[in-house]
């Protein structure tokens, strides 16, 4: 099986909160985690926010997004496929920051990862298989 994992799964993950343990167990049995290269930028802005607005430490931050980045086996350029996320967002009036994890998931019959719940359902209505909290 193949997952793609999202920034705010991941972060779950790197934060120990609620999901983080059904998460893991997740990338255990995947044979590959994936993600579109703009993973790593979400990543980096979502540790700089936790700096900015909750004291988070640049040292935790740092050792966050190694943690993060480290999830990965391996991104799927963005430039192949920034059209397709920019035609799915418009055709669901959908940040196509977003439509980058469904078609990286659907042209791998993968399955998503995301505690964004709006992107759970839109995955779900349009035959992308997600995880279930």
């Amino acid at each position: 099986m193949i997952v793609v994992i999202d920034a705010s799964a991941a972060v779950e993950i790197a934060l120990d909160k609620e999901f983080s343990k059904q998460y893991k167990n997740l990338l255990q049995v995947a044979d590959m985690a994936i993600a579109p290269d703009t993973f790593i930028s979400e990543i980096t802005n979502v540790f700089w926010k936790y700096r900015k607005f909750s004291q988070f430490s640049d040292d935790t931050c740092i050792s966050g997004i190694d943690f993060c980045h480290g999830l990965i086996d391996d991104y799927v350029n963005s430039s192949s496929i920034w059209r397709e996320a920019y035609f799915e967002g418009v055709r669901h009036q959908h940040s196509t920051y977003d439509m980058f994890y469904i078609v990286v998931a659907r042209r791998n019959n993968a399955v998503l990862i995301t505690r964004d719940k709006r992107l759970n359902e839109l995955s779900k209505s349009i035959g992308v298989k997600i995880v279930s909290d």
